[in-house]
């Protein structure tokens, strides 16, 4: 009975000591890259806007099957708003917390290029687990973000 206590108070104690842990990690998080392309805001923004050209650029578009698996993984993409420098949209699956990505075109003056920013937003709950595994985010969607930015400085440069 005594090492039931133990164990038990055990667990607790540890629970609660990585859930306070937890807090120290921020609840929004933003994931973000960008990239400079010497092309006007309109021709940057329509691979991102034409969800017909998705495959073309999006690395998670590029798998085999990629209808597939958003289908099967019951992921939905939601257009949330667009203007002439920015889109949004919402990913959405099943049982797991929407994602917000952003696609946002920076002019500078003195420059010849625009900036083109991907960015992801991430609002996750009071969860360890949740704030813990949000650690690894910036490994795994960086690179995507990266390649996916990329394809559509090709894309956007080839059309010139």
């Amino acid at each position: 009975m005594r090492l039931i206590k133990l164990a038990l108070l055990s667990f607790i104690i540890l629970f609660a000591l990585v859930t306070a842990m937890s807090l120290l990690i921020p609840s929004n998080i933003r994931i973000s890259r960008a990239i400079n392309i010497s092309r006007n805001t309109d021709h940057i923004l329509y691979p991102i806007t034409n969800p017909d050209k998705w495959p073309q650029w999006h690395p998670a578009f590029q798998l085999q099957n990629a209808a597939a698996l958003l289908k099967e993984h019951k992921i939905s993409i939601r257009p949330v708003l667009k203007t002439d420098s920015l889109v949004t949209v919402n990913w959405e699956q099943a049982g797991k917390i929407p994602v917000v990505n952003g696609w946002q075109v920076h002019r500078f003056a003195t420059t010849d290029s625009v900036t083109l920013q991907w960015f992801m937003d991430f609002r996750l709950k009071w969860y360890p687990w949740q704030k813990f595994r949000s650690l690894f985010y910036e490994k795994t969607y960086g690179t995507m973000m990266e390649r996916g930015l990329q394809n559509i400085k090709t894309i956007v440069q080839e059309e010139k």
